[in-house]
């Protein structure tokens, strides 16, 4: 079996194996089943955790990363309001569902295209779930602002190059991921850059997943990588705010080849040859966490859901603003200054 592998799927599988089975093999937008349509739109379908970092990770991508080469710094008011209006267009775009118009691609909606899991469960954004969400903006850029250690170890490196995808094939599995920058300094060791944006994420998982980025740049780029220990790492929290170095040496090397090849052989001994129509969704093991269900988007579709009763609403508290939090930790931007 050939197959796509990446950390995201990973962790999908052993989230859900039967909400990877629908996400890999069943949700199709060109089939003529109508049922595998419906679960390529329910596969859009993004909570408000998630809305929130894709909405600063393209305002980074297009308003920040463009000015490093030049040392220059954006003016801050301006991307915030600049990501909020977007914010706007995305709700409006969802709210009226519009990612269910099937003449509609994503491609030609642009950055205005969003799928909202509330909006499709039938209710808008409450009041304080909007006011989150613009905290949210305007925390993550202004305590990105503030990261002068980060700045100082990624400005003028040379070539940068945001939302890399990587394709390589191991074990017979086409390996995919996507770093969400990568600088190539004309001499010296290339830096990856991971931004967090939920608090939930990070530490020992995000280790693993730069070590899956080294890893793949390394055996992408074999002459502009020579090791894995030349790559710097840097997981960027942007809600605590704080910076952490990462490296990867060749025993980290050996435990992510390890962990890569153990995931595609399970994945590969379950899935067969990877065609749907020969697969049992029934042979997919189920969440064993209700919350996994809660925030599902093929949930309706999913009999054997361990939630039964009407979702209730993601109330999210507004973030703290900058001033009310610390924007560094000191022995962590002391790991940065010495890149």
């Amino acid at each position: 079996m050939s197959f796509e592998w990446s950390f995201s799927g990973e962790r999908s599988f052993n989230r859900c194996q039967r909400q990877y089975f629908i996400r890999e093999f069943v949700a199709s937008h060109s089939a003529k089943d109508p049922l595998r349509r419906e679960y390529f739109v329910l596969k859009q379908l993004k909570t408000l955790d998630e809305w929130h970092g894709l909405l600063i990770h393209s305002g980074i991508e297009k308003m920040v990363v463009p000015l490093l080469s030049s040392n220059g710094r954006p003016n801050w008011d301006e991307v915030i309001a600049r990501v909020t209006k977007l914010a706007e267009r995305q709700r409006e775009f969802s709210r009226a569902q519009r990612y269910r118009d099937a003449t509609l691609s994503k491609s030609k909606a642009g950055d205005d295209y969003c799928a909202l899991l509330c909006h499709d469960n039938g209710r808008d954004l409450t009041p304080e779930e909007w006011d989150a969400t613009v905290g949210v903006v305007e925390l993550a850029f202004r305590n990105l602002a503030g990261l002068d250690a980060l700045w100082e170890a990624i400005e003028r490196k040379g070539r940068y190059s945001p939302e890399l995808h990587m394709h390589l094939t191991y074990d017979g599995a086409h390996i995919v991921v996507k770093p969400d920058l990568v600088c190539f300094p004309g001499a010296g060791e290339p830096i990856i850059v991971d931004w967090k944006v939920s608090e939930s994420m990070g530490g020992s998982d995000a280790r693993t997943q730069m070590g899956v980025y080294a890893w793949a740049l390394n055996r992408s780029s074999p002459g502009r990588v020579k090791s894995v220990e030349d790559v710097a790492l840097l997981e960027v929290q942007l809600l605590k705010p704080a910076v952490f170095l990462h490296r990867c040496d060749e025993d980290v090397l050996i435990e992510i080849e390890n962990r890569v090849f153990r995931s595609i052989d399970e994945i590969r001994s379950l899935c067969g040859d990877g065609n749907y129509k020969t697969l049992d969704q029934m042979d997919f093991e189920l969440a064993q966490n209700a919350n996994t269900c809660a925030l599902c988007p093929f949930r309706k579709y999913c009999s054997a859901s361990l939630i039964t009763s009407t979702p209730q609403p993601e109330i999210l508290p507004r973030p703290k603003s900058a001033a009310q939090k610390s924007l560094f930790d000191f022995e962590e931007a002391d790991e940065i200054a010495i890149l």
